[in-house]
């Protein structure tokens, strides 16, 4: 073989990026190209002299790129080691339909809106299911569960709450 040439334009770069390399065989029967990602090699032939632009799309940080020239039956290659860098990570980020950001908060509360919608009419549904005695112990019991609360937080509370449930229940058993 009268001379083998074989470059790159670069020998690092990010992934996803193009590549160009340039190769002159004089004299070789025919010529193949192996690119070996460091996930798995694939080889092309090649024209004697050329050059050719592709695309490094996935790579564990070194691809190599062999060329190997056949001539009368034995084989010589070359070799280029490109350093491959991960492709960078873009965060996209939500807009609503006007192209105003949208926060963590308001996608979670979009997400919340349909469960909610769901789980109130699920409610109401069984709430219209029970019975007039049922209805009247649960509202009791919400009341008491919120008097509870309160008055942990507003020790003052639980007189009012309970001179509340007492009016309520005094009504109940009037209006009955």
């Amino acid at each position: 073989m009268d001379k083998m040439i074989f470059t790159a334009d670069r020998t690092s770069l990010a992934e996803g990026d193009i590549i160009g390399i340039t190769w002159d065989c004089s004299g070789a029967d025919s010529v193949n190209l192996t690119i070996d990602n460091g996930y798995k090699a694939s080889s092309m032939a090649l024209d004697i002299a050329g050059n050719k632009r592709f695309r490094l799309n996935r790579s564990k940080g070194r691809t190599r790129l062999t060329i190997t020239a056949s001539v009368a039956g034995k084989d010589y290659s070359k070799t280029i080691k490109v350093k491959v860098a991960p492709m960078p990570v873009t965060h996209a980020e939500t807009v609503d339909r006007n192209g105003r950001s949208v926060g963590p908060l308001r996608q979670w509360l979009d997400r919340l809106g349909p469960r909610w919608q769901s789980a109130r009419s699920r409610l109401r549904l069984s709430w219209q299911a029970m019975s007039p005695a049922k209805q009247l112990a649960t509202r009791i019991l919400l009341i008491i569960a919120a008097i509870m609360l309160l008055s942990a937080l507003w020790p003052a509370f639980l007189f009012i709450g309970m001179t509340g449930l007492a009016i309520y229940l005094f009504w109940v058993v009037w209006k009955r």
